[in-house]
């Protein structure tokens, strides 16, 4: 029976369906922390695994490991390219813009006093990002000077970010929002989140899609045209004008769709095996 690593922290709900699923295909997932990992540049490698599938947040070591992996002989899901793109906020943007998909509007701010002129430009909310995804440098809200003055000030002064994404707010229309869940090479589904909080995923409830699905589906295809194969949820606030994307990140959770009869976890199987 080939082995497959599945990069993860911890077993959760997901890994033991994508356990499951392996293992109804004739192989076996096997749980490879990357915290224990040290390899080798000149012949990476994490054992006698035919492909490896990350399972968690993409971010630029997520991506290295990615690289390593692949170099000594074991394909990645995401693989790194993919990774990187996820990992990097700036080329995520660029690549949707250059394929005409809805992104907020957006300032990328090199100093403390470009930030205050982009807010002021683009108004109150406003949303700060790090150029790539780092968890000492979380999203943050801004919705007033006051709230502006503290967080720059923290961010720049303090923690010594140098530059900054400055990104209009799209508030959820009834505090829901829409996910794009992407498995393999097709849209596996479509989610309503509803969110008590302004960030999408927070203390967040998942449903089924009860708006039309056509313009989603739509837009998921000229998501996958443009960022490529792999496993990976697009969230979407829908507004007036159409659907806004606001967010592209590896798919870790997939356990609301599981739930009502999706198998995304055999999608991402098929996928990764073939």
């Amino acid at each position: 029976m080939a082995r497959v690593a599945l990069l993860a922290d911890r077993l959760r709900v997901e890994e033991r369906l994508l356990i499951e699923a392996f293992a109804a295909r004739g192989h076996e997932a096997v749980l490879v922390q990357p915290a224990k990992l040290a390899l080798s540049p000149a012949a990476p490698s994490a054992g006698d695994f035919v492909a490896a599938l990350d399972r968690g947040e993409a971010t630029a070591e997520r991506a290295v490991l990615a690289a390593l992996l692949a170099s000594g002989g074991t394909p990645v899901v995401n693989r790194a390219a993919t990774a990187r793109l996820l990992a990097d906020r700036m080329a995520l943007l660029r690549h949707l813009i250059l394929a005409d998909i809805p992104v907020p509007e957006t300032r990328v701010c090199f100093g403390e006093e470009a930030i205050f002129a982009a807010i002021a430009e683009i108004g109150y909310p406003v949303v700060l990002k790090s150029l790539t995804v780092d968890p000492g440098f979380p999203v943050a809200l801004v919705e007033d000077q006051d709230a502006a003055e503290a967080i720059v000030e923290h961010r720049i002064m303090l923690g010594g970010e140098r530059a900054v994404l400055v990104q209009q707010f799209i508030p959820a229309r009834a505090g829901q929002s829409v996910r794009l869940v992407v498995a393999g090479r097709s849209l596996a589904g479509i989610e309503q989140r509803t969110h008590g909080g302004w960030r999408p995923g927070r203390d967040a409830t998942y449903e089924a899609y009860t708006g039309d699905p056509a313009p989603l589906t739509a837009l998921a295809e000229r998501i996958i045209e443009r960022l490529g194969t792999g496993t990976y949820a697009v969230e979407v606030v829908e507004t007036g004008d159409g659907p806004v994307v606001v967010g592209v990140a590896n798919l870790v959770d997939f356990r609301s769709l599981s739930g009502r009869g999706v198998d995304v976890a055999g999608m991402i199987a098929d996928f990764v095996l073939g």
